[in-house]
């Protein structure tokens, strides 16, 4: 019995991660100006949550049954690689939108310094 409530703990962290990860893509494809350092915040104390339990889950598991004889073993396995996978198109998202942002910054840049050799121009007539 004890075993079971570590691996619904574990389910419900599984299930929040991988609902936020969800939530993540879709603001970084919907939001202009998408709040990075929440979203990572965010992700991490989830993440956090999700390793402890995880950890508590296969301790306990092989304490009462054996390592080997855990079957849920592999299905966390899987979800973890979907998991990783998610995290690798995010992390894919998150650097092209720092890139159009630094592109668009270069932009600015270059029409400020416009605007200026524009005033200095004006100030000599």
């Amino acid at each position: 019995m004890e075993l079971e409530r570590y691996r619904q703990k574990l389910e419900l962290c599984f299930t929040e991660y991988e609902n936020l990860q969800v939530q993540h893509i879709d603001i970084m494809k919907n939001e202009s100006m998408p709040d990075l350092a929440a979203m990572t915040q965010k992700r991490d104390k989830v993440f956090i949550r999700l390793k402890e339990n995880l950890d508590n889950f296969v301790k306990n598991a092989g304490v009462q049954k054996g390592i080997e004889r855990v079957p849920e073993l592999a299905e966390y396995e899987t979800r973890l690689t979907s998991i990783m996978a998610v995290s690798e198109e995010l992390s894919i998202a998150i650097q092209e939108y720092k890139n159009k942002l630094m592109t668009n910054l270069a932009k600015i840049k270059q029409g400020k310094a416009a605007m200026q050799g524009y005033k200095a121009a004006n100030i000599n007539y």
